[in-house]
């Protein structure tokens, strides 16, 4: 993608009422990725950074992009797809803002730098994207250079998000068909037992939450099951059968 020169992030106050006003409807007109589409198109317009991008876990807890404005979100997130670890995924598991100012210059996640940065990924901004009470993506913003996030920023980007819980909480509980709505009603059905099984291998290994999180992840992969299967074995718990699959 041309870039047409380094942008300077700022909030555009009257441009976020308005943009938060003009995306209400979206989701009836075009469908839910349609509308997350125009969201993060939205958080570039809004915040005037280089790029946004948003992730989801899908049926086996893997944290995979949903949608990206451009090349370098794409590369971000599908470099944490293939870690297991980075600022997006930490913002999902601690269901938390995540702050990076200066990438080159972050080592909480060995080797994400050195993807990331040549790609033009200087700084980013991550917040959870919740459907009801339970965390089951993030809404992030970045740009090419540092960048140090101020309050009014991160404050922003949480509106913006929560413009994205509407969405889609609406369409689970509506019941919309499609493979998005499929992974965030297992991510609803899951979501508990899994992290009550991570809380359990952190107590017993002494682990943080994100390792903790990987380690029911790779257990799960390793015997071709589901994490939320494993998840409920590991805590003695029963979760919900797996929903069959909506007709084509």
């Amino acid at each position: 993608m041309e870039r047409e020169g380094r942008r300077t992030p700022h909030v555009d106050a009257a441009g976020l009422a308005t943009t938060l006003k003009g995306l209400k409807d979206l989701e009836h007109a075009g469908g839910l990725e349609a509308a997350l589409g125009q969201i993060v198109d939205g958080v570039v317009a809004v915040f005037g950074v280089t790029g946004a991008g948003l992730m989801f876990v899908d049926e086996t807890e893997t944290s995979r992009y949903v949608v990206s404005t451009d090349e370098p979100g794409r590369v971000l997130e599908v470099a944490q797809e293939q870690l297991g670890y980075g600022p997006c995924i930490d913002s999902l598991v601690h269901d938390r803002v995540v702050i990076v100012h200066d990438f080159a210059h972050d080592e909480r996640w060995p080797g994400l730098a050195d993807i990331v940065v040549p790609a033009g990924i200087g700084s980013v901004l991550g917040v959870p994207v919740r459907v009801g009470p339970v965390a089951v993506g993030s809404l992030n913003a970045y740009c090419e250079a540092p960048h140090q996030w101020d309050d009014s920023e991160v404050n922003a980007l949480c509106a913006f998000t929560r413009l994205v819980d509407g969405h889609l909480g609406e369409a689970v509980l509506n019941e919309h068909q499609g493979r998005l709505v499929e992974q965030l009603q297992h991510a609803l059905e899951s979501r508990v037992v899994i992290e009550r099984a991570v809380g359990l291998v952190m107590g017993r290994h002494d682990l943080d939450a994100v390792t903790a999180f990987e380690h029911v992840r790779r257990l799960a992969r390793s015997q071709r099951r589901r994490v939320a299967e494993v998840a409920a074995e590991m805590v003695g718990d029963t979760i919900p059968p797996q929903r069959p699959r909506p007709s084509a």
